[in-house]
């Protein structure tokens, strides 16, 4: 019996089939594998996202909860200040009527009060406040109290009255000088000595936050 050598075109078209399905299946296998690093690079990219969005709530709620402490820690110190008028304008025309009741107390000789211009100063938020709310400004002016003693019980008296009307002023400076020009009347009702103080009175004023 006589065998009969195959053509190479008859195996190419016998293998054509399985050869065009092979490559399907590679072509098809090819476009799953892009396609599943698509789909995982995207959904890494958005667990990413989702988890930097994350921690920024995080960091908010962080900084709303410290910032929720603080006011629990301060509010009692905050609301002694409001109700003494310290996180508010001046009251120059309050502040004189006070002196006034303290010389009236201890019949005092006259005081000369003195109250400067006042300075303007802007608080910073430190860098750690990413979202600040309203600014606040330190304001400060300088008083003068100048008045005669009979002796120096006078002073003190006015010191410790004056320091605890609850405004938040600040001694600097208070000199005491000899106003007796005759020594006969070291035992009369004269005044004896000149108080010359000066003081720094600070307020607190909310303003809205206007950046840096």
């Amino acid at each position: 019996m006589a065998l009969r050598r195959r053509n190479w075109r008859e195996d190419v078209r016998w293998l054509r089939w399985p050869l065009s399905l092979l490559a399907v299946v590679i072509v098809a296998s090819i476009s799953l594998y892009i396609s599943a690093s698509i789909f995982r690079n995207d959904m890494q990219r958005q667990e990413f996202n989702a988890l930097s969005d994350l921690d920024l709530l995080n960091g908010q709620v962080d900084e709303i909860e410290q910032a929720e402490q603080v006011i629990v820690n301060n509010i009692g110190l905050y609301n002694s200040m409001v109700a003494n008028g310290i996180m508010a304008e001046e009251d120059r025309v309050n502040m004189l009527e006070a002196i006034t009741q303290i010389r009236e107390r201890y019949y005092l000789f006259p005081i000369n009060v003195s109250i400067g211009e006042q300075d303007r100063l802007l608080l910073e938020y430190p860098e750690s406040v990413a979202f600040p709310d309203d600014q606040i400004t330190l304001r400060n002016s300088q008083v003068q109290v100048r008045y005669s003693l009979l002796h120096e019980e006078d002073l003190t008296r006015f010191l410790r009255d004056y320091l605890a009307m609850g405004d938040l002023v600040v001694p600097s400076l208070c000199n005491v000088s000899a106003a007796l020009e005759d020594p006969a009347d070291r035992f009369n009702v004269v005044q004896h000595q000149i108080a010359d103080c000066q003081f720094q009175w600070y307020t607190f004023q909310r303003e809205p936050y206007l950046g840096f």
